[in-house]
């Protein structure tokens, strides 16, 4: 049930220059089956393509329901965190969050989550599993945030520990009650990239995370212009997220006043790990880094880098080795595609289904 009339759920997209992904957003926020009202608030953040205008003709087919903010400079690269204008514009006891990349595929979904939620008040944060997607198609469909096969309540402990991907972003849905300490912490926590890991802690922070194991999302993987795919292609980018995550863990122990301090350890030693075993990372850049802070990496990984990771040779060969497997993956993957299309069309449409 739709409409804007005392919204129990507040739907809030962040968008920009997602044209081509836009209208699955918004077609699975419209199809929502829900014994309560929603509205949909859409944030675009000065999109340069046409995202603008698909929101504002949905905008005069639902009214009452879309409710979008139209920015005409681009916020993000001002410093700002964009949840906070659909946060602050937000009408209802509950907060669903989906970017415009990626979309809803169940029409339940809201009243499942709300439903369960209502019967957990405690838990201020709900999740679910989604399938991720790429958007060239070069990959088979893998799963995010697949837990468990039942309902279950994970522990602030746990999701501290699972890091950013233990939710999909479009997975969640919040109780407003985590709302202000939210934004408190990212009026002091400014350097974060992306606000989706710490949104996740303290959503989980009063009574745990309550998960759905029904799979309600899709993430698209490989976007063009996304903070996954600039982190995979641009390394100045992830040394960039890499200190500003460092700075972060910090704020965020100080925040919770110390009480997941060792947990904050251990992620920062998997954050020094990775980057040691990265062979995208330029070498003179891990050496900056590993140079200011050894303290943080373990035995283990001071005799790899040592070894391995700090020589020229060893890394552009395993480069190398890296390329050609991921175009042989490649070759499959479509090979794998066209097999199946030939056979759909061979099958014809009044073939029976295997």
């Amino acid at each position: 049930m739709a409409g804007t009339k005392d919204p129990l759920v507040s739907i809030c997209c962040i968008t920009y220059n997602h044209e081509n992904y836009i209208r699955d957003a918004i077609e699975g926020f419209l199809m929502q089956k829900t014994d309560f009202p929603f509205e949909i608030i859409i944030h675009d953040d000065a999109s340069t393509d046409a995202t603008a205008d698909i929101i504002r003709e949905y905008e005069e087919k639902h009214p009452d329901i879309i409710k979008p903010i139209y920015q005409t400079e681009n916020q993000y690269s001002k410093g700002e965190k964009v949840t906070h204008f659909t946060f602050k514009a937000a009408r209802g006891r509950y907060i669903a969050l989906c970017e415009g990349d990626d979309y809803w595929i169940d029409p339940l979904k809201l009243q499942k989550q709300i439903t369960e939620m209502e019967k957990h008040p405690e838990c201020y944060i709900s999740f679910h599993p989604a399938i991720r997607r790429r958007v060239d198609g070069s990959r088979k469909d893998g799963m995010l945030g697949l837990h468990s096969d039942k309902i279950t309540i994970f522990s602030t402990e746990e999701v501290i520990l699972g890091g950013g991907g233990f939710m999909h972003t479009g997975s969640i849905v919040l109780n407003r009650s985590a709302v202000p300490r939210i934004m408190s912490f990212f009026d002091i926590a400014r350097e974060t990239h992306v606000g989706d890991y710490y949104i996740q802690i303290l959503g989980a922070e009063n009574g745990g995370a309550l998960y759905l194991s029904d799979v309600m999302s899709v993430y698209r993987a490989g976007v063009p212009g996304s903070w996954s795919e600039r982190m995979g292609n641009d390394p100045d980018y992830w040394i960039s997220w890499f200190r500003s995550q460092l700075i972060c863990y910090g704020k965020m122990d100080t925040f919770t006043n110390k009480k997941y301090s060792k947990l904050f350890d251990v992620l920062t030693k998997q954050m020094y790990s990775t980057l040691i075993r990265s062979i995208s990372v330029d070498i003179d850049v891990k050496k900056s880094i590993i140079g200011e802070d050894m303290n943080n990496i373990d035995i283990k990984d001071r005799i790899l880098w040592n070894v391995i990771f700090k020589h020229p040779f060893i890394v552009k060969t395993l480069r190398s080795v890296r390329q050609i497997a991921l175009q042989a993956l490649d070759r499959r993957n479509r090979r794998h595609l066209v097999d199946r299309d030939a056979m759909e069309e061979n099958r014809g449409p009044d073939a029976p289904e295997n």
